[in-house]
This record gives structure tokens, C-alpha cells and sequence, in this order.
């Protein structure tokens, strides 16, 4: 059988973002395994410490991992509105994914406190000394170890090395195991060093998690839709700024775009002085989602892409990205 995928993905929320748009973030994260097949026990919530959101999520395997999920409507609509740099409604700065495989990862633990040890472990052998301690845990609920061996990783890489989760059933049972001499040398580089163990650098978080009951997850999956879609970018603006906005548009992203194959259809904004803002909306065409999904992993190496979210997004103030069929 093939082995699953624990993922983490975390994503630092830019400041100043309202905790209701945070909340709507943390729930479509984690409705996301009643959409996506092939994906399991998603749960998101805001780390304890630093407002990080930490999103959980099991794929049953790799291929699930780089296929379905990577194309699938949910992902380029819902989720990714949040996190790529040129959605208008955007909100995290800095996301990555650290993930490690399992034969078996079955979560008995449905609800309580996640603690996420990312650490960077320069040898083997202190990969193996880190793995004996999560193989027998002291005051957890439950403990699971790995590495960063996932085939597919993507443009950005492999921040950690490995990743230690533990499971807690509620605050006081977390607080009750900090206190043990496991709690507080699992808990800082020097605490880890005491233990013979040198690493290179270590991230704590702390959240809440709630698993969905297992009948309500991974979707069957059904045939990758190649009809051609709108792809709509409605940017708010100070008025000031929407001729700049449109200018940064017109060198930048639709270059970005027809390059892509995807010509622009329309373009139009609010009229001058209706408005205290305005407000300026594009239209381009796709072949299809899974063109898009091509496409997307092109901009981050795009130097007109990278310009547009430089120069433009700065100016925006709000607004939506939307994903439309014609009817």
C-alpha cells in the first residue's frame, strides 16, 4: 500500500487582517476534505503564540498529493483567494508546507491541541535520536514523527527536515506536560541539546484542531473539467491610485497572462468622483481549471508576475478573484 501524507501548511497572517476574515480563512482550510479527494482530517486553527494559522491535512497518497488536489476547483477558487499574493483577497505573507510519510496515519485523536515541531535536524543520527522520543511519548495523547521525504515539494522547497506532532486533549493536559522534564526539554534548542540532540533550528506551534467524523471526507473523485472558464479579478483602490493600478495591470499581469494563453476579455472601473474608492474589474479567458493550475506554477519565475505583486497589490485595498463558467 502506499504510504499517506501528513502535511502542515503554515500560513503567517499579514498584520491588521480582522479576525473574522481569519475565521472565514480557518473554515474554508478546513472544510477542505469535504471537497478534495483523496484528502483527509483537514483542520486549521491560529497558533497560540504568533497568530500563525497552521493548516493539517492527511492525502492518502502522493499522487493525490500532486494531482487531484493541485487542480481541483476547491484549491485554485476557495483557498488559494487567501494566499496567493496576486488575489485581491489575500491575507498571508510567507506560506510554506512541511509534510513527512507514513504507513499509517490514522488520527485516534479527533479534537483538542496540536503542538507542530518543525525542526532542521543535521544528521541522521539525530534524526533517528528525535524519532526515539516521539516513539515513546510521555504525557501525550499522541505523538507522530517523520521526515521531509515527500517526492513532489513545491517551488519552495523543504523549510524543515522533520516534524514532530503531538497531540493534546485540552489545554490543562498541554499545560501539565510542559511542566515534566520531557515537556521543557522538548521545547527549546537548549533543552533539545541537553538531550544530546544538536539541532540546526527549531519552530514551535500550538492550536486547536477538530478532525470532520471520517464519513463526511475525501469525495469520490469524478472527471477533471475541461470547459474554459472566466477568471475575474475585481480590485478596490484608493481613486488616487487606479490609474496606476490599471497601468501596473496593462504592462504586467496581462502580459503575464497572454503569455499564458489566457487573453484578456474586458476591463472597466468606476466612473471619476462616484466613489470614494474606486474600484476596477478584469475579465480573462482560460482553457481550463487545470490550465490555470499550469499556469500558476509559472509565477513565482514570472518577471512580470513578480513585478504586478511588487508594484500593483500594494494599492489594493480589497476586492475578489472569482473563477466563472459562462451559462
Amino acid at each position: 500500500m502506499a504510504s499517506m501524507i501528513r502535511r502542515f501548511y503554515i500560513l503567517p497572517v499579514n498584520p491588521g487582517v480582522p479576525d473574522a476574515k481569519v475565521q472565514e480563512m480557518i473554515d474554508v482550510l478546513s472544510a477542505a476534505d469535504h471537497f478534495i479527494p483523496g484528502l483527509l482530517d483537514s483542520s486549521a486553527g491560529v497558533d497560540l503564540d504568533s497568530g500563525t494559522v497552521i493548516w493539517e491535512n492527511t492525502f492518502i497518497d502522493e499522487a493525490s498529493y500532486s494531482g487531484p488536489y493541485m487542480v481541483h476547483p476547491y484549491h485554485i477558487g476557495a483557498i488559494d483567494n487567501y494566499v496567493m499574493p496576486d488575489s485581491p483577497e489575500c491575507i498571508t505573507d510567507n506560506t510554506y508546507a512541511t509534510r513527512y510519510t507514513t504507513p499509517d496515519a490514522a488520527q485516534q485523536v479527533r479534537g483538542g491541541i496540536r503542538r507542530v515541531l518543525l525542526v532542521n535536524a543535521g544528521t541522521d543520527a539525530y534524526g533517528s535520536a528525535l524519532e526515539a522520543l516521539a516513539a515513546h511519548p510521555q504525557g501525550m495523547a499522541a505523538s507522530a514523527f517523520g521526515a521531509d521525504d515527500v517526492g513532489w515539494v513545491s517551488a519552495k522547497g523543504r523549510p524543515w527536515t522533520h516534524i514532530w506532532e503531538q497531540s493534546f486533549t485540552d489545554m490543562p493536559h498541554l499545560e501539565r506536560y510542559l511542566d515534566t522534564p520531557d515537556g521543557t526539554a522538548c521545547s527549546s534548542l537548549e533543552g533539545f541539546a541537553s538531550l544530546g540532540i544538536d539541532l540546526g533550528s527549531l519552530k514551535i506551534f500550538t492550536c486547536p484542531f477538530k478532525l470532520s467524523p471520517a464519513e463526511h471526507q475525501s469525495p469520490p473523485e469524478t472527471p477533471p473539467d475541461t470547459a474554459p472558464v472566466l477568471y475575474t479579478i475585481t480590485a478596490r483602490t484608493a481613486a488616487d491610485d487606479a490609474d496606476s493600478y490599471v497601468d501596473l495591470l496593462e504592462r504586467h499581469y496581462d502580459s503575464f497572462m497572454v503569455e499564458g494563453g489566457c487573453p484578456l476579455l474586458n476591463r472597466w472601473r468606476t466612473v471619476d468622483q462616484g466613489y470614494l474608492e474606486a474600484e476596477i474589474h478584469s475579465t480573462w479567458q482560460i482553457g481550463s481549471l487545470s490550465a490555470y493550475s499550469d499556469l500558476r506554477a509559472t509565477t513565482i519565475s514570472d518577471p512580470h508576475w513578480t513585478a504586478f505583486v511588487r508594484d500593483a497589490m500594494p494599492l489594493v485595498q480589497g476586492g475578489s478573484r472569482r473563477f466563472h463558467r459562462a451559462v
